[in-house]
């Protein structure tokens, strides 16, 4: 029998490395050997290996500055050559490779620190770009000043050190977050954030001048053996500073253009590069370097794919390519030379593995949320509000390997659960696996609870996914579901333990005119069961809202959006990348929203008239539909029942939604950390 996606599984060579498979964890925040505190990361080990042991090929971690304002990272020999040497030797007896990933810095994309409470020395050491004067990605009123001669050449200099550190810790090469994703050395290379006159700025060799003299500098040191690969960005999808552009928008590329791109590519093969691991994007168009739920499948691979037309070395995709099908038949027809993949490793270790064994249906997939994985998020105003970097809103043990590894139960139990939701069974998969008696009660007919209307629009494939993946899960772990049983007290006595994952229920609001039946639920909008007309007045403009908008517009419909908050998508944690590429959206199609908008009610009529305040003043604004996404509340019945009945509140737990509302994440968390203890 022929070897399932043999293309895919055929190794590769990178330089004089040879690779098992055509398969790179690609970098994420958080998974280098050094903590943000430069310390190194105990939780590291049983990441990586959680991973090799799942068939990855090669792993390149998130990037670690040569010099920060702290100092060099190659005099961070100690921590190289002891305990990252060690896990290296252990990634080797897997099987797979490691090149670690070296940057030059943020510069105009530097987010840590910014603000009034920057000292002097650190402002000066971090507010960096090619030129003085280039504003801030995150805070545009912040301007940087131009390197010196003096301070490239001894970033430079700092490279090549820190290449013959790696290579003398047995690691197998290096990336250089180089042209890619408007970092300091991308920003070198694009004329509209180098306005230099020196031999670093105007033609484009110059502008490429820094970051040739870097491969060449590692070449050097380390020896024309040692693999650099190049991140590379083979367009920037800028528009201008702070504004992206959308997949299939005619635009005027800001950035690095595609025509430009094959000339870049040729400049750093001829400099020494072994290989390009590439995509689009830089933080002005951040959802193509990290393409969230919006972005289509293997967004990047147009680009790259052409990209590889003009190099003789290897050329590897990422952007959503974790489609084993897809990248296998590519890479056979020679378009690409590998796949790069992140979030996917996060969402399930051993997915290639699971691909290889014709075990697609037991893949956990990757939604693409951005809720774990990269918690940069941008509430008010343009500031990190916490970096909660390489963990997984569908995979609680991501970067926490040991702590949650799964283990028999000490004592088995017979533990009811209440509802059927993504919270419902994630109870009921730990609980059997572990090997608890486990009997689900579901309501309705259907398991899945509020997240069928979540997965439901076009763009949401992979959250469909995850509701088929659970259900497989059931099935094959053969849990005692009883759908269409609304569970009574009664008929929970005797169950060592109830887990109440009731979810909950829209928020109600007290308003004239909302008994019109053209006023639709969100989710009897998302679900199917009420259409609207051609005109829709949404009243909310928080992440549901926003999202039911995107989906009217590909419906053909004309959405107009009321958010009582000064701002829309106002939701915690959520992405820049998910919500700039939204605001985007809107921008593209049009989309009108009213902010500072107090929502009084509608009136019946031939149209319907829906009445806002904004600014102390009324609005009405005609519509044929409205839908209302207003928000949740818990869904505490069953808590209360059993609580009323006596049952004893220790062995009562409730969680997600029932017990304060969340998102994804927080409902697969809870529920997994209590059926840890359980």
């Amino acid at each position: 029998m022929a070897e399932r996606y043999s293309s895919l599984f055929s190794p590769v060579r990178i330089g004089n490395v040879e690779l098992r498979n055509r398969v790179i964890l690609t970098a994420m925040g958080g998974t280098s050997f050094l903590g943000h505190d430069g310390k190194f990361n105990p939780h590291i080990r049983d990441y990586y290996m959680e991973r090799v042991r799942g068939g990855v090929g090669l792993i390149v971690p998130g990037v670690t500055g040569v010099k920060d304002v702290n100092g060099y990272l190659y005099e961070k020999e100690d921590i190289f050559l002891g305990p990252v040497k060690e896990v290296i030797d252990e990634i080797h007896a897997g099987g797979a490779k490691y090149f670690f990933q070296l940057g030059a810095g943020f510069g105009r994309a530097q987010l840590i620190g910014l603000g009034p409470g920057m000292d002097e020395k650190t402002r000066n050491a971090l507010m960096v770009a090619p030129s003085d004067g280039i504003p801030n990605v995150w805070m545009p009123e912040l301007k940087h000043r131009g390197l010196t001669r003096e301070e490239i050449h001894d970033i430079v200099d700092a490279f090549g050190k820190s290449a013959l550190m790696c290579k003398k810790a047995g690691i197998d090469g290096v990336e250089i977050h180089a042209i890619h994703e408007g970092y300091l050395l991308d920003q070198f290379t694009i004329s509209n954030t180098n306005e230099r006159t020196d031999e670093y700025g105007g033609s484009l060799e110059n502008r490429f001048r820094f970051i040739t003299e870097v491969i060449r500098e590692i070449k050097k040191t380390c020896g024309e053996d040692f693999p650099v690969m190049i991140r590379y960005s083979v367009s920037s999808k800028m528009r201008g500073f702070n504004k992206g552009a959308l997949p299939g928008e005619d635009y005027s590329e800001f950035g690095r253009s595609l025509e430009e791109s094959p000339a870049a590519a040729r400049l750093l093969e001829a400099a020494g590069a072994d290989a390009l691991d590439a995509d689009n994007g830089s933080y002005d168009s951040w959802w193509w370097a990290h393409p969230p739920v919006y972005m289509p499948l293997h967004c990047n691979f147009p680009e790259v794919s052409y990209i590889k037309k003009f190099v003789n070395i290897p050329v590897f995709c990422a952007g959503r390519m974790e489609d084993p099908e897809f990248a296998d038949k590519v890479i056979a027809a020679g378009e690409i030379d590998g796949i790069g993949v992140a979030r996917q490793f996060l969402a399930d270790p051993e997915w290639l593995n699971k691909a290889r064994e014709g075990r697609e249906e037991d893949i956990r997939p990757c939604i693409a949320c951005h809720n774990g994985c990269f918690g940069i998020s941008l509430v008010r105003t343009p500031v990190s509000r916490g970096m909660s970097m390489a963990h997984c809103a569908v995979n609680p043990t991501a970067m926490e390997e040991t702590e949650w590894d799964l283990v028999p139960a000490k004592e088995k139990k017979r533990i009811a659960i209440v509802g059927g939701g993504i919270g419902g069974m994630e109870a009921a998969r730990i609980l059997t696996l572990r090997g608890h008696e486990v009997i689900l009660f579901e309501r309705s007919g259907e398991l899945g609870g509020a997240f069928i209307a979540a997965a439901a629009p076009s763009f949401k494939e992979k959250d469909r996914m995850l509701l088929d993946w659970y259900r497989h899960q059931m099935e094959k772990l053969g849990v005692d579901i009883r759908l269409n049983t609304e569970a009574r007290p009664d008929d929970l006595k005797g169950f060592d333990e109830v887990i109440v994952a009731t979810g909950s229920s829209p928020r109600k609001l007290n308003l004239p005119g909302l008994d019109d039946d053209r006023v639709i639920e969100a989710i009897e909008y998302l679900r199917g069961y009420k259409q609207t007309g051609t005109d829709v007045v949404i009243i909310g403009g928080g992440l549901t809202g926003v999202e039911i908008a995107y989906d009217l517009v590909l419906n053909g419909k004309r959405p107009v959006i009321v958010e009582m908050q000064d701002d829309i998508l106002q939701v915690p944690g959520l992405c820049a990348a998910n919500s700039n590429m939204l605001r985007e959206i809107i921008r593209y199609h049009k989309i009108s929203v009213l902010t500072s908008a107090v929502f009084k009610g509608v009136e019946a009529g031939d149209a319907l008239k829906v009445h806002v305040e904004q600014n102390g003043e009324t609005k009405t604004i005609g519509t044929d539909s409205v839908i209302l996404s207003v928000g949740y509340v818990p869904v505490r019945s069953v808590a209360e029942k059993l609580e009323a009945e006596g049952y004893p509140a220790e062995k009562t737990h409730v969680i997600g939604d029932a017990r304060e509302v969340g998102n994804l994440m927080s409902v697969i968390r809870e529920a997994y950390e209590l059926c840890y203890e359980l």
